[in-house]
């Protein structure tokens, strides 16, 4: 039996772990003739060391326990995972140990990988799966955390319960057409949580094949990207927008003209340039401090921006300057200059408007309110198509000038030299 076996068989010296006697499926397994295996040492097949091998030895002779799992090294250098079930038998005056040994390398690698697979499916990572028919059969614990929905809540449901409806139908055709042809597709996209909100998330899509090439699962895995786009709005506003106003910046600004020059260069359309700067913004700061000031110059924001429209642009270019930006004005020049006049008469009346400001006094449960009086002065100048950028600029801020040495609170528009 022990030599026809199809079972690798040893038989173990239990002092020594000497290998007294291999069989031929041993000898085919290990890749050693059986007579060089009745030379060797257990210790030269198993990796573990050697008081760790002893010390098994020694527990499977005193019949405390007769299953080990090991790994043996093969004649070339292979290195697999077997199960040993060794026991004590007597063979004429010595006892040995009888080892019957079974190769279970895939079996232990298939027990890896599904561990593997088990803690990379509760990863930081929303995880859901779904079969072919794109119904959820399973969702992992961070999908939970991050959407708010529990796998009795989802599974056998379509993913469409996550939807945010700011997408429209095309969006979803690009996804499952990338998934298609490609077999997955990643992106940002915006969903709905339980509560309602609708939060960013970036989302990948995978498809499961199997061998045939037949789509049996789809693997979708999600993170909540809500802080990262915060910040980079922050840094949007840092780089674009004025911290105090909130209106856009010189960047922005600048950024914006050039779009309407190259639209107005399309439509010949004219579109106008206003430098703005306060008459009597100084004596505030100097009587009441620059917390009055700031408070002024975010009131003065406010009462630019609602003269204009929405696709105008109002920047402050810093301190009490402001620029607004004036775009798709009429094709002809005349009726263009009465247009924009008309915006700046409406600004220069609002601004000119008596500003009451509540000021809080040392004592923060004390405040007073002051009446300050402050109007602007104000250039224009019109551009029509694509010209320098910062030669308009400085003709709307030419323009304001001559304002100012009129009287101030008044407007000007930019008139080239005689």
């Amino acid at each position: 039996m022990f030599e026809l076996n199809d079972a690798v068989m040893l038989l173990i010296d239990p002092e020594s772990g000497a290998i007294v006697d291999a069989n031929a499926a041993a000898s085919r397994f290990y890749g050693y003739a059986i007579e060089r295996m009745r030379t060797m040492m257990i210790s030269e097949i198993n990796m573990l060391p050697p008081e760790k091998i002893a010390e098994e030895r020694a527990r499977s002779l005193r019949l405390e326990r007769n299953y080990f799992v090991f790994p043996h090294r093969l004649a070339n250098g292979e290195i697999r995972t077997v199960e040993v079930h060794s026991s004590p038998i007597r063979v004429g005056d010595n006892t040995l140990l009888f080892s019957i040994i079974h190769d279970i390398t895939r079996q232990h690698q298939a027990e890896q990988e599904l561990r593997i697979a088990a803690i990379a499916f509760e990863s930081q990572e929303g995880v859901f799966v779904t079969d072919a028919d794109q119904i959820i059969l399973r969702v992992n614990r961070a999908f939970t955390d991050i959407t708010g929905y529990t796998a009795e809540d989802v599974v056998g449901k379509s993913p469409h319960i996550l939807s945010s409806g700011r997408h429209d139908e095309a969006f979803y055709a690009g996804i499952w057409e990338s998934i298609m042809t490609r077999g997955t597709w990643q992106g940002e996209i915006w969903n709905r949580r339980k509560s309602g909100q609708i939060y960013p998330e970036w989302l990948t899509i995978t498809a499961v094949k199997d061998e045939s090439g037949k789509v049996t699962h789809y693997v979708a895995a999600l993170m909540d990207i809500s802080l990262r786009k915060a910040s980079e709005e922050e840094i949007s506003q840092l780089a674009f927008y004025d911290v105090l106003t909130r209106l856009p910046n010189r960047r922005m600004l600048l950024d914006r003209l050039g779009r309407a020059m190259a639209a107005s260069k399309r439509s010949r359309k004219q579109g106008a340039v206003m430098f703005l700067d306060l008459d009597n913004f100084k004596p505030l700061n100097d009587t009441y401090g620059h917390i009055a000031g700031d408070m002024l110059l975010i009131e003065a924001a406010h009462r630019i921006a609602r003269c204009v429209r929405e696709t105008d642009t109002v920047s402050r270019f810093g301190g009490d300057e402001f620029v607004v930006l004036l775009t798709d004005l009429d094709t002809d020049p005349a009726a263009s200059r009465e247009q924009a006049l008309l915006v700046a008469e409406k600004i220069r009346a609002a601004l000119a408007a008596p500003y009451l400001l509540t000021l809080t006094a040392t004592d923060p449960t004390t405040s007073a309110t002051v009446e300050h009086h402050c109007t602007v002065s104000i250039g224009l100048g019109l551009f029509s198509g694509r010209i320098n950028m910062e030669d308009i600029l400085a003709k709307a801020d030419t323009a304001m000038y001559q304002a100012k040495h009129d009287g101030r609170n008044r407007i000007r528009m930019y008139e080239a030299p005689s």
